[in-house]
């Protein structure tokens, strides 16, 4: 008995050890290579067909979202704990699912599960793709390109086949996996870039100029303290250069816009003065509450996009028709949110044409609406966001990275306005160009920023197909090892 309870202790410290690699895999550290070999540990705790893998799955998901979440303990306090708790689910599932099948082809298996569940989680109840494996290589650009063809989800994909690759090496039963997987890691790695991001050599340029104006929106009350502060810092920086566009952040103006024309009538003069045009986050009106927006503005014209994907219990409650779980959360969290989804994705067009792809707050880690976007024409991303909530922690630089994995997936060029940072631009190929900074720092400074943003038109092959050849890969594969499972019985 004594000898069993020694083996499960160590079964459960090699899974936290799984959890903890995992951990400093993720943003804001840089250890992308951990992602490789990070699962080993939790591999090895693993025992043939039994239900004690879902424990340990479960203990490794646990630790990691625990630690990798924890900024959101300044919002939640210890009940954020239900969020890993519920994601570490998967983990459970994962590993139980993995070895309780037949061992012959698991490697192959094994991603096809992962696979699998990470769309699951990153739909199911609206869904939580903020940590899933991919963005784990966010600097990794030679992995980073692989978005191009199959998005984050395959990024994943392959991080659990070179884990299950090194665990299962050079052992006979897998000798064709090893082998098949190795080249197919190998010839990731050597891809060039030009054979996934094709480039027109004709694209249009915009000057863009990004303002982080450090004004934290948990601590400010008056909506007129982020807008006079940016307001200020863009004239300023207007009397100098010429942008064809500004960007403000999320909660640039955090009350209706609508209610206050003076402000709209004092921006469109701003943007006819310095002939550019501006585009902020605000709210506007819908029935019976308020749209999360982002607004372009220009001298003569006032186009809105209304956030589509809004932040669970922050900006709606799931099951808020319910009057019982409504009363339940009005009860703890002292307040019902009102704001409403938009209907429709909005691409800006500006005069000179070109078409600008908005995307407010967490709406940048979905894979689907980037894509969505793409396919209505738009040629670069907008992403303004207020972060100032997260605190100095691991929250924006998560964020941010996620825009590494979009610009990655459809070819384009993403740009980030920060209430408090991260505020900057990626490439196409998922390079961190320039972020704003001041001595060394990145959060809770203010700043300018401009760049030159190239228009791309083309699409990538993510962009047209989305998820489905890996989808079908994997429910195909996995479905023939559970066909050759009950054929066995």
């Amino acid at each position: 008995m004594k000898n069993v309870r020694s083996k499960i202790l160590l079964r459960i410290i090699l899974s936290i050890l799984s959890g903890v690699a995992f951990y400093f895999a993720f943003p804001p550290f840089s250890l992308w290579y951990a992602g490789f070999f990070a699962l080993i540990p939790l591999l090895l705790s693993a025992e043939e067909n039994s239900g004690r893998n879902f424990l340990f799955g479960m203990t490794a998901g646990f630790v990691f979202y625990s630690a990798a979440l924890f900024w959101l303990y300044n919002v939640a306090g210890p009940i954020y704990l239900l969020l890993p708790l519920f994601l570490s689910l998967y983990w459970g599932i994962f590993l139980y699912l993995v070895f309780v099948l037949p061992e012959k082809g698991r490697i192959f298996t094994a991603a096809s599960i992962w696979f699998l569940l990470e769309v699951i989680v990153s739909n199911l109840l609206t869904g939580f793709p903020w940590l899933i494996l991919g963005v784990s290589q966010w600097q990794n650009f030679y992995v980073l390109k692989v978005a191009g063809l199959f998005g984050a989800y395959g990024i994943s994909f392959l991080l659990i086949l070179g884990n299950m690759t090194l665990f299962y090496a050079f052992r006979k039963k897998h000798i064709v996996s090893f082998v098949l997987s190795l080249a197919l890691l190998v010839s990731i790695f050597i891809l060039p870039e030009n054979f996934i991001y094709e480039r027109s050599g004709s694209e249009d340029a915009l000057k863009v100029m990004i303002v982080q104006p450090n004004v934290d929106a948990s601590v400010e009350k008056s909506p007129y303290t982020a807008l006079n502060t940016l307001e200020s810092m863009t004239v300023v920086s207007l009397q100098y250069n010429k942008p064809d566009l500004v960007v403000w952040p999320e909660g640039s103006f955090p009350d209706n816009i609508e209610k206050h024309r003076d402000v709209t009538e004092n921006l469109r003069h701003l943007t006819g003065r310095y002939n550019t045009a501006l585009i902020m986050g605000t709210f506007t009106s819908a029935e019976s509450g308020i749209y999360n927006s982002a607004v372009l503005i220009e001298e003569d014209r006032i186009q809105v996009y209304n956030k589509n994907h809004l932040v669970p219990y922050g900006e709606f409650i799931i099951g808020g028709n319910c009057k019982i779980i409504r009363d339940i959360f009005e009860r703890i969290a002292g307040y019902i949110p009102t704001t409403k989804h938009g209907k429709e994705l909005t691409v800006f067009r500006l005069k000179s044409g070109n078409r600008i792809a908005p995307l407010i707050c967490f709406e940048n880690i979905f894979p689907s609406i980037a894509g969505n976007f793409v396919l209505k024409g738009a040629e670069m991303f907008i992403v303004i966001t207020n972060d100032s909530w997260f605190g100095r922690s691991g929250g924006p630089y998560q964020h941010f990275a996620h825009n590494t994995l979009r610009a990655a997936e459809t070819g384009k060029y993403f740009v980030q306005s920060s209430t408090t940072g991260i505020s900057g631009i990626i490439s196409p190929d998922g390079r961190i160009v320039k972020t704003v900074r001041k001595k060394g720092e990145e959060l809770f400074v203010d700043g300018i920023l401009f760049c030159r943003v190239p228009m791309i038109k083309n699409e990538t092959f993510y962009t047209k197909v989305g998820d489905i050849p890996l989808f079908i890969l994997s429910v195909v594969f996995t479905g023939v090892i559970l066909c050759r499972k009950n054929l066995k019985k």
